[in-house]
């Protein structure tokens, strides 16, 4: 016998997040990522992440050329924990954030289902986000 989950809109996010300390030859470990994550999401008032980890690589050919190690960090909106879209995307961009500066990162890129967004921290000397 089984039960089935409320049916509701599918709604996800994506992250491409770079192992590598700022653009250093310093690079963190899955385990660093998980622990930087479980203390990240603990910042985020009423947030709970689970989601999916996969190892994976940056890489740029063309105009210029540039290869990291990176990790990405899928997570939706799903049955067992609905929640209202807008809510959910704040709460999960403050978790990135959160990470992203917890990993030194100066930027990290999300991908939600209806909009991409890139987000900066004070890691970056730079700043090109208007």
């Amino acid at each position: 016998m089984y039960k089935t989950g409320l049916n509701i809109k599918t709604f996800e996010a994506r992250v491409i997040l770079g192992l590598r300390v700022g653009y250093s030859d310093e690079t963190v470990s899955l385990d660093e990522v998980k622990k930087a994550i479980r203390k990240s999401a603990s910042k985020v008032d009423g947030f709970t992440f689970s989601g999916t980890l996969t190892p994976s690589e940056i890489f740029v050919s063309g105009k210029s050329e540039y290869e990291e190690p990176t990790i990405l960090i899928e997570t939706s909106i799903y049955p067992r924990f609905p929640e209202e879209r807008d809510v959910f995307k704040k709460k999960f961009t403050e978790f990135i954030g959160n990470l992203a500066v917890e990993l030194k990162q100066k930027r990290v890129a999300i991908r939600f289902t209806d909009e991409s967004l890139m987000v900066e921290t004070e890691y970056g000397k730079n700043h090109d986000i208007k």
